[in-house]
């Protein structure tokens, strides 16, 4: 599958994408396209697959990695602010404006995970995105980051966090902290989790070459603040999908997605898909999330 490495500005530095362009697109008319993104601290090294579902659907696909992550460009590395992701997206859409392949009033919007939750902000932030589907999204930074925790956990958490503001504030230089680590363990991280998580993390160590386990403590801090399920009402009339799983899944708690997907308005759709928190990133999940996924830029562009 031929893949164009572009670059395009955003916050002022570039950001790397891999383009797919289906071969009707290569004979100079112009179709629809979409911008898609991976989750937390998740480069586009992880998205062939789901750019290639797409691509043989005959869109445009525009994967980036997010500023300070994968190929971008971005100091410090690994960090997860998520309004400049949304920026990383929107800036994502102009690139795409200026390709002949693209018709500009035809692009849509795909994340998964975290990048769920960036492409619901992103999509009531910005209405050139004209159809979004979010799969698995966290809804709520403070809601998502306190449910991966006891009681105590999450004190300590506030307490690190503070901490950490007056390093800044007194030497420039935030903390660094792990991506992930044994919620069971007390393992201080970012997003604590269980076995599964933490195998799918070994893996990414091994198969993507530009992805790294540790994130800017910042990060978490921001992500408290974040909260898309508070403007997801905003994204109508263009049209929300929601690919969600039915089964055990300790990261996309399905209590926070349904509370998110009731204060959207319509046009919207929810799938309930039966697989487990990492069902959708093999087959026959993936595939199964994707047709949703056609089906409904189809539908809408």
């Amino acid at each position: 599958m031929p893949v164009e490495k572009v670059k395009f500005k955003s916050g002022g530095i570039h950001c790397a994408g891999d383009l797919y362009i289906p071969e009707v697109r290569r004979a100079g008319s112009r179709g629809p396209a979409l911008v898609i993104g991976h989750g937390f601290s998740v480069v586009k090294e992880a998205l062939p697959e789901e750019a290639g579902y797409f691509q043989r659907a005959g869109y445009v696909v525009l994967a980036i990695d997010y500023r300070s992550f994968g190929e971008s460009e971005g100091e410090p590395r690994g960090q997860l602010f998520p309004l400049n992701e949304v920026e990383d997206y929107r800036n994502a859409i102009s690139y795409l404006e200026t390709r002949a392949e693209v018709d500009p009033g035809r692009i849509g919007i795909w994340g998964s995970s975290f990048g769920g939750a960036v492409v619901i902000y992103t999509a009531a932030a910005d209405r050139r995105a004209k159809a979004v589907v979010a799969q698995v999204p966290v809804v709520n930074g403070r809601r998502w980051m306190q449910s991966l925790r006891t009681s105590d956990q999450w004190l300590a958490l506030l307490d690190k966090l503070e901490e950490d503001r007056r390093r800044r504030f007194q030497t420039g230089e935030g903390a660094r902290v792990p991506v992930s680590g044994m919620a069971s363990q007390s393992v201080f991280c970012a997003m604590p989790a269980d076995a599964p998580i933490i195998a799918f993390f070994e893996e990414a160590k091994k198969s993507l070459k530009t992805w790294r386990a540790d994130l800017v403590l910042e990060s978490v801090e921001k992500i408290i603040e974040f909260s898309p399920e508070s403007v997801i009402h905003q994204i109508s009339p263009r049209p929300l999908c929601m690919v969600v799983t039915a089964g055990y899944d300790m990261i996309h708690p399905i209590e926070h997605i349904l509370d998110a997907y009731r204060k959207a308005n319509e046009p919207k759709k929810l799938a309930l898909l039966p697989y487990d928190q990492l069902g959708l990133y093999t087959e026959p999940g993936r595939g199964d999330a994707m047709r949703v996924a056609i089906d409904w830029f189809n539908q809408y562009l």
